[in-house]
């Protein structure tokens, strides 16, 4: 089966438990991605002086929070026209998605399939679960209650029916459950049951992270990062020295207040319910039975018999990840997993990081580039896609249309541009828009969530009605 068609892929919707798997690319622009900072995190456990690991591992940690957490504590105000333009484009992509596969679900020809779709997300931000209650959608995030809502993994397990008032028949409707697999900015720990999780409206743990950053930026502790760099273990050692040579230059009194910044700093930021961005995080994701819980909930779903997983913005370079993933794929040969790779050069990257864990001997592991997809279509829907705006470099030989597209006087068939999300959570070259371009200068279709969603997405919807 050719599973990158329009109509297989219906066709595997249609007979399918449906889940997916959100990486931190789908945040873009708005919230960054992580780059070499877990790489970084995981060299600085090397540093043999405490104090020099101190100052570069809080230093990591304090560009990874005002990089990914503190943006999504502004959003309410105090967004500058950039930071808003940027999640306008986020928040659009994320309604699009959820609306069409809404109506996806609740038109599924099957009566065997519950309409209930998994979404797992290493991601930490509380877009998504912004956009769901925007939309009013039956969205399970894992709590229970109102007053004090407490988050339990058996809330996953539910179906939501609704009952006609007139013949008290019952009928399934879509529900989005969300498990956030790394944790979340928005949880905190109850202060009278440290077993049990809250939810934090008010983002209290995230203003007090901000506090200590302010007290410690005005003591000059952290270390300035370069998110750039390419080879992580020149650029550990150069952090380590420049924290050496800035211990060197401080009196005792200042040491003591450097100290104290620091400490106060940690403090603050562990006590975050989360998976820390470091290759540490498996122990962490054991030793909590939360994380564990919703790890074991995975691996579970994906061992469930007719089971499909659709993985976007994410690049496997989470190892523990990865390998559940390919177990899972090893032992269901029944399980199907569609990963969109941004480009060519993104599902490359996806190749070898899953290349890293292990082989997939059922081969059902399928990766998705934009070329793959469209070569995969017959003529009819190629020129359908080209009218939609899709623009190509190449396809197959035989196919002079698709290559008449990369023309420039054919530039005109290409969709208006918004901002891209990056296509894993390493970090990828970033553009301006949902285009890329060739060595022409012609703009070619990338998948960023956006056009996921107008290519494929929207496309499967059309067809199941």
């Amino acid at each position: 089966m050719e599973i990158y068609k329009l109509d297989q892929l219906k066709k595997l919707i249609q007979s399918t438990h449906v889940n997916f798997l959100f990486g931190s690319g789908l945040s873009k622009p708005f919230l960054s991605v992580l780059g070499p900072i877990e790489t970084l995190l995981t060299k600085a456990q090397d540093i043999k002086d405490d104090f020099q690991w101190k100052i570069v591992e809080s230093s990591l940690f304090s560009k990874y929070f005002t990089s990914v957490m503190e943006p999504c504590s502004k959003i309410d105000d105090h967004l500058t026209e950039d930071e808003i333009s940027k999640l306008k484009v986020v928040i659009g992509a994320y309604s699009e998605m959820l609306t069409t596969w809404t109506s996806i679900m609740a038109k599924r020809s099957s009566s065997l399939l519950d309409k209930t779709l998994n979404i797992f997300t290493t991601n930490i931000d509380n877009i998504l679960e912004r956009v769901g209650e925007n939309l009013k959608l039956e969205f399970n995030d894992g709590f229970r209650g109102h007053l004090r809502p407490t988050f339990h993994e058996d809330s996953f397990s539910k179906v939501v029916s609704k009952v006609s008032s007139h013949y008290q028949n019952s009928s399934q409707i879509p529900i989005f459950n969300y498990l956030k697999i790394h944790g979340s900015i928005n949880w905190k720990r109850l202060p009278d049951s440290e077993a049990f999780i809250t939810y934090d409206h008010d983002l209290e743990l995230i203003s007090e992270i901000k506090e200590a950053i302010r007290f410690a930026e005005s003591e000059h502790t952290f270390i300035p990062i370069d998110t750039e760099i390419k080879n992580c273990d020149e650029g550990i050692e150069n952090l380590r020295k420049y924290a050496e040579e800035k211990i060197n230059s401080l009196s005792d009194d200042e040491s003591k207040i450097i100290e104290e910044a620091l400490d106060r700093f940690n403090d603050a930021y562990f006590k975050l319910i989360m998976i820390h961005p470091r290759k540490t995080k498996f122990k962490e994701s054991v030793l909590d039975m939360h994380f564990y819980e919703l790890m074991r909930i995975y691996s579970n779903t994906l061992e469930v018999s007719g089971t499909s997983l659709f993985v976007l913005g994410f690049s496997f370079a989470d190892e523990h990840l990865a390998q559940l993933t390919i177990r899972a794929a090893n032992s269901n040969p029944t399980l199907q997993i569609l990963v969109f790779a941004y480009d060519e050069n993104g599902k490359a990257d996806i190749i070898e990081n899953l290349k890293r864990v292990g082989v997939n001997y059922n081969n059902n592991i399928k990766i998705i580039s934009p070329l793959d997809f469209y070569n995969a279509q017959d003529n009819n829907m190629r020129e359908y896609l080209r009218e939609q705006g899709f623009v190509v470099a190449c396809s197959s030989k035989d196919d002079k249309s698709a290559n008449d597209a990369t023309e420039p006087e054919n530039m005109t068939q290409v969709s208006n541009a918004t901002t891209k999300e990056h296509s894993d959570d390493n970090g990828a070259k970033e553009s301006s828009d949902n285009m890329q371009n060739d060595s022409k200068g012609c703009p070619l279709t990338v998948f960023s969530l956006d056009n996921i969603n107008q290519y494929v997405f929207k496309n499967i919807e059309r067809l199941i009605f």
